[in-house]
């Protein structure tokens, strides 16, 4: 009976262990398109970005679930907070900018299956400047919080077992 109630309980452990480790699907909105394009050189200021997906973009609730955030080569913010979002496009105003040089765009959208997405690109603006290299990006990123949120629950479900294992072998 010992022997069974062990087997019982190390094999919880290691499915439960499998299910919350097991790395998540990586099928998720990609970037199809982006006006001015990655790693482009432009000589005339644009007035938007545009970024294209491979799927259409949703809308979570009353927070900005989707941004984009441009920074000049001087790290300043050069988008407005306007972003307009039309299926799997999302566009943004950006503010005049007379600083040539490379230029980030950094977005953050949520897919249609509910999942953030990150992710960033650079072009240059000016000629005969140096490429879009180096650019700081403003303080809109995330954490990974699903990864600590996971190592927890694994944690406290070792623990957990850990201490039931331990309490079932004292009593017997």
């Amino acid at each position: 009976m010992v022997q069974k109630t062990r087997f019982s309980l190390l094999f919880t452990i290691l499915l439960i262990s499998s299910l919350i480790t097991m790395p998540s699907a990586s099928a998720h909105t990609k970037l199809l398109s982006s006006d001015p394009e990655a790693g482009s050189t432009v000589a005339l200021w644009p007035d938007e970005i545009s970024l294209t997906f491979n799927e259409d973009l949703q809308e979570i609730g009353d927070e900005k679930s989707n941004f984009v955030v441009v920074n000049n080569s001087v790290g300043d913010q050069i988008s407005s907070d306007d972003e307009r979002l039309s299926g799997s496009t999302i566009k943004v105003s950006l503010d005049p900018n007379t600083i040539q040089g490379p230029v980030l765009v950094y977005y953050r959208v949520v897919s249609a299956d509910g999942h953030p997405v990150e992710g960033e690109y650079t072009f240059t603006f000016g000629e005969n400047v140096v490429t879009a290299e180096g650019v700081q990006k403003t303080e809109k990123s995330k954490y990974p919080i699903g990864i600590y949120i996971a190592s927890a629950a694994f944690i406290t479900t070792s623990l957990f077992f850990g201490i039931y294992a331990y309490r079932r072998r004292k009593q017997a």
